[in-house]
Order: C-alpha cells, then sequence, then structure tokens
C-alpha cells in the first residue's frame, strides 16, 4: 500500500501549485486578449518548472531510497505558492478593469 512521506505531499503540492500557476497565467493572457505575448512565455516557463518537478516527484515517489532535501522542497513549496497568489491577484486585477472598461463602453 501506498505510505506518502512528508516529503512526497509536499511534491505533490509543489506540483499542483504549478499547475494552477499555468492556469491563471492562461486566464489572465484570456483577459488581457493574448497581449502581450510576454505572457505566453511566462505560461511556457511554468510547463517546464512543472515537467521537472512532476517528474522529480514521481521519481522520490517510486524511489524511497532517494533523499529529498526537506529545506530546498520547503523553499520550491513557499515560491510556487507566492506565484500562485501573485498570479492570482494580477487575474483579479485585469478583470476587474475589463469589468470597469465593459462598464463605461455601453
Amino acid at each position: 500500500m501506498f505510505d506518502p512521506s512528508a516529503a512526497d505531499v509536499v511534491s505533490i503540492v509543489i506540483v499542483a501549485l504549478s499547475a494552477l500557476s499555468i492556469y491563471l497565467a492562461y486566464d489572465i493572457t484570456r483577459i488581457t486578449s493574448g497581449a502581450p505575448k510576454a505572457w505566453y512565455v511566462i505560461i511556457l516557463a511554468f510547463a517546464v518548472l512543472l515537467v521537472r518537478r512532476a517528474t522529480q516527484a514521481y521519481l522520490d515517489i517510486l524511489s524511497p531510497s532517494n533523499d529529498v532535501d526537506v529545506e530546498e522542497a520547503l523553499v520550491t513549496l513557499v515560491v510556487v505558492a507566492l506565484f500562485v497568489v501573485g498570479l492570482l491577484m494580477l487575474d483579479l486585477t485585469f478583470r476587474k478593469q475589463l469589468t470597469v472598461s465593459q462598464g463605461s463602453s455601453g
């Protein structure tokens, strides 16, 4: 039976938050009608990090003898959480601006 360690759970949370970062960045791109194109580069960067983190989490879970650097995992978790919070704040700001501009043009 699968018995996840704390490091495995942290790795899974990091992967989930990374996927959420991709979604939020994509949502901002949709709200801004694809402008600026730099959002596509940001989405690609988040996707590359997601693949790396998912691969690392998979290997860590498969091989319990792998030593997971807990400090590195926690720092990564904090950074990814800050990305999610920042992107969520941007998303809400862009949505509010879109609502205001649609209200003033109508």
